[in-house]
This record gives C-alpha cells, sequence and structure tokens, in this order.
C-alpha cells in the first residue's frame, strides 16, 4: 500500500515506523467555539499525521477560526497529513470545516482523511471505509467504495472489533473488552469461525432463550483485511494503535530492516 497508517494515542512511542506505518497522533479534539483543543505533546515531536475528533461539540461557530489553528500545528509540527476522525453525521459547522481543510491540504501537498459521511464536503480528501460489517462482505464494501470515489480516494479504516450482538444481529453490536472476550472463550469453549467475507472471526451461544453471536478481530483477520485492500488496489489504511501495536509481528511479518 502506498500509506499505511497507526493511530496512536498522544506522545505513545511506537514500533511502527519500523513496519512501515506513519503515526497519526490522536491528540486533537475540535471544541466548542470551534477552537482547537489538544493534549500537551512532546516538544521535539515532529512528523506523522494530525489526528483530530470531535467528541462533545455541537457543531456550532464560524469555523475559519480553527482551521487556521489546525493548519498552523501542522506547520508547527510538520504533520503531513490530517485525519478527521469525527463520528456520526455532518452537523452544524462540521462540513464547512472538512472543505476548507480540503482545500488548504491540497494546497500544501498534505493527506486529508475523512469518513465517508464527509465526503461530499472534502472532493479531494481519501474517504475512509470502516472494515467492521455484520452482513455483505469486506470485499463487496471495498469495491462499491472504490467504483464511488476511485483508487486514488479509498482507504480502509480497520477496525479491532470484539462485539457481542442478540441474534438477528443489526447494526453495531455492544464492545467486549479484551479481557471479556476471553472469560468468554474460557467459559463457554466455543466453536469459533473465521468468516471470509466478514474477515473476522465469530461464534454464537445461548443465555436462557436467547441467542448471542460474537464478532471479534485477531492478527490473522487484521491481516485479511488488509490483504482484502490491497489486493482490490485500496492505496491506504490506518490501523488502531491501542490493540495494533502488541501484534504488528503477526500482522506483517518481521519489521522493515
Amino acid at each position: 500500500m502506498k500509506e499505511l497508517l497507526l493511530a496512536l494515542p498522544a506522545g505513545r512511542e511506537t514500533r511502527g515506523r519500523a513496519f512501515g506505518l506513519a503515526p497519526a497522533h490522536m491528540a486533537y479534539r475540535v471544541g466548542p467555539g470551534p477552537k482547537l483543543l489538544g493534549i500537551r505533546l512532546p516538544q521535539g515531536l515532529r512528523g506523522g499525521l494530525m489526528q483530530v475528533d470531535c467528541a462533545g461539540f455541537d457543531g456550532g461557530g464560524d469555523p475559519v477560526g480553527c482551521c487556521r489553528q489546525i493548519l498552523g500545528e501542522c506547520r508547527r509540527r510538520s504533520f503531513r497529513g490530517i485525519v478527521c476522525d469525527f463520528e456520526g453525521p455532518p452537523a452544524g459547522c462540521l462540513p464547512k470545516l472538512a472543505e476548507i481543510l480540503d482545500r488548504n491540504c491540497a494546497a500544501q501537498g498534505w493527506t486529508l482523511y475523512v469518513p465517508e459521511p464527509y465526503a461530499p464536503h472534502a472532493p479531494r480528501a481519501r474517504v475512509l471505509i470502516p472494515s467492521a460489517l455484520t452482513h455483505g462482505t469486506l470485499e463487496r464494501r471495498l469495491r462499491d467504495a472504490l467504483d464511488r470515489y476511485g483508487p486514488d480516494r479509498t482507504a480502509l479504516a480497520v477496525e479491532w472489533v470484539r462485539e457481542e450482538f442478540p441474534l438477528p444481529a443489526r447494526g453495531r453490536g455492544e464492545p467486549i473488552p479484551q479481557e471479556g472476550l476471553e472469560e468468554l472463550l474460557r467459559r463457554l469453549e466455543p466453536a469459533v469461525f473465521f468468516d471470509r467475507g466478514l474477515c473476522a472471526h465469530y461464534f454464537t451461544y445461548m443465555a436462557g432463550p436467547q441467542a448471542h453471536f460474537v464478532l471479534f478481530d485477531t492478527p490473522r483477520s487484521v491481516r485479511e483485511k488488509l490483504d482484502t485492500a490491497k489486493r482490490l488496489g485500496v492505496i491506504a489504511a490506518l490501523l488502531p494503535g491501542p490493540e495494533a501495536e502488541d501484534h504488528l509481528e503477526e500482522v506483517f511479518g518481521p519489521p522493515q530492516p
């Protein structure tokens, strides 16, 4: 792939560079005003990308000043791109913010990543397609995205999923911590299967009269997701650092010399 990103908590060290991954620093947020809020990073930190979310922001205000802050921080830190980690449908001034960042990133030669709902507002940006599915196949999902946005704009957002659903499964499930998943596997000793279409592991069990479905990822399933995207011509992917950091060899093989 042309670009592999590893989303990292603020200031966290990573071995990802040895595997060809660029850090996306999860240290920034769009807050009320709007204005750029940030967690203090090491003074000398340079390079990688800025990752900015909008948790708790209601979308009110004029985004021009906040965009200046974001772009100024990118220049100061020598970031070469921005990941907009915006959840939910576009609201308030956020579409305008994405539009301004899209225009300015293109002028600077930086890469902007946006969630799919923001794709119409950022026509030059790479569009993040989530890997988590409960039906269909990842290959079909990516083919549809490639048809819509083209290979230069399609990026895979790898989600390291651990979710439980009552059957029939609809939407997103209830997140399970890793310790909870391990406890379920120990206690139930279920037959675990691998769904090649979803590129994920799963098992089912009964709790009283209710059937449950547990979907989860491992280094193998993450590798399958990346292999599927690469085979289809997707040129970029974003991985979740907190989950992936301890499994880089299993996902990518030995580090680059």
